[in-house]
């Protein structure tokens, strides 16, 4: 064999090493691609030795074939569901426990879900009960754990959040409300996880008022976070546009919903006037802004049973949310306003910081359209957030802003680094 076909071999034997490894790579980047790791907005954030942790549901979504043609893309892949807590100063995945009990009929189905927490222990469900040690992420108890109940308990699947079936975790109780098979109520102490019977609890009743408290608060979106009319020490705000304030001038409507009056400047007055004597606080836009709420808060700050408040722009500038009137407060005063980088629908989301007077003294864009949730830890805020689109809370991303000076940075939980 002479030297040139020696050659033409080498060299053949390199390109289809090359070509396997292109077509690999190529197969590799497009199942990730449409592969996801989202956390679920049902996630609750603690402190641990000194640190802030996030705990929640961890969906994975594993994508095994990719299909174009026709202009549409078809994916085909496996879900999996973990309890996991993260590191939010550090982003290290502290822990995981796959949730992969199987439901009444033996299949592996249904949605997870974090009920809640006690100081001591995460309560995880999927078809059965995870009872999770916030201290080091061990499985403390499940189902078979609680033997005083155990043949009371049932193992039905939920989907979240339109519908969760037997287990709710109760803060004010500080207890797992448990639907037992005989249709009645048991608690799981959340500290000492002791069961003992609940014979004051309606069960159905109870089942039902507070699913539908859940399925009405367990997935947010922008609008959802905005305070546009509020009253707080001693002062009357507003967030509307020109047109707003000449239709009240003239004692007409204001137009009702989250999608009108894209451009809004803040407005105050003293709380003892009428919302006619409105003026602008200066000639700052914000496209479809307004304060961001309080968390974990959704209480009027308004009276509804004055006379006239349902027509009156109480509610009207209030632009749907007339429940969400308690704004977040900064640490030394002043407020976050929310708004929109532009009126398209996929603009992304300006955080800008205002004193008492509207004056901003910080802004950041987050890069996010839409919002899962929002969370608070004294100076820092965690705000959980996935597609434009979102509207299943499942959040690929965090962002934590410091409410101090604004610095933030953006944890992206399918990469598991901050980006």
């Amino acid at each position: 064999m002479n030297k040139n076909s020696r050659l033409l071999i080498i060299l053949s034997i390199l390109t289809g090493i090359l070509f396997t490894a292109g077509l690999v790579y190529i197969i590799f980047s497009t199942v990730h691609e449409h592969s996801r790791k989202a956390v679920q907005s049902d996630a609750v954030i603690y402190t641990h030795e000194g640190k802030t942790v996030l705990a929640g549901v961890l969906k994975e979504f594993n994508a095994h074939s990719v299909r174009k043609g026709g202009g549409t893309t078809s994916v085909s892949g496996s879900s999996s569901y973990y309890a996991c807590a993260f590191d939010l100063e550090k982003g290290e995945k502290l822990w995981r426990i796959k949730l992969n009990a199987k439901n009444n009929l033996g299949k592996n189905w249904g949605d997870a879900l974090l009920l809640g927490q006690s100081d001591k222990y995460l309560f995880f469900l999927r078809n059965e009960l995870y009872v999770i040690n916030k201290e080091d992420g061990k499985l403390v108890a499940g189902n078979k754990d609680l033997k005083d109940i155990a043949d009371k308990l049932m193992t039905e699947s939920s989907l979240f959040p339109a519908f969760v079936n037997n287990y709710l975790y109760d803060d004010s109780l500080q207890a797992v409300v448990i639907k037992g098979s005989d249709g009645l109520a048991y608690l799981l102490d959340g500290n000492t996880l002791q069961t003992r019977p609940a014979p004051a609890i309606n069960i159905v009743k109870y089942f039902s008022e507070k699913q539908q408290q859940l399925r009405n608060t367990a997935v947010s979106n922008y609008h959802e976070q905005l305070v546009t009319f509020t009253k707080e020490n001693g002062q009357l705000y507003a967030f509307m546009d020109d047109n707003d304030q000449a239709l009240l001038q003239k004692g007409e409507t204001p137009p009702y919903g989250i999608a009108e009056a894209p451009r809004r400047s803040l407005y105050t007055t003293a709380a003892s006037n009428p919302a006619t004597a409105l003026k602008q606080v200066n000639e700052d836009v914000f496209l479809f802004g307004g304060f961001l709420k309080a968390t974990g808060v959704g209480s009027s700050v308004f009276n509804s049973q004055e006379p006239g408040f349902y027509e009156g722009p109480y509610q009207l500038l209030s632009r749907g949310n007339q429940n969400t009137q308690t704004t977040l407060q900064l640490p030394d005063g002043g407020h976050i306003i929310l708004h929109k980088a532009s009126i398209a629908t996929n603009a992304t989301i300006i955080i800008t910081a205002v004193d008492t007077s509207g004056n901003k003294r910080w802004h950041i864009s987050t890069n996010f359209r839409n919002i899962s949730k929002v969370l608070q830890i004294k100076e820092q805020l965690f705000i959980l957030s996935g597609g434009s689109d979102n509207s299943n809370g499942e959040a690929s991303k965090i962002l934590i802003l410091s409410l101090r000076n604004g610095k933030a940075s953006t944890y992206n939980f399918k990469e598991g680094k901050f980006i």
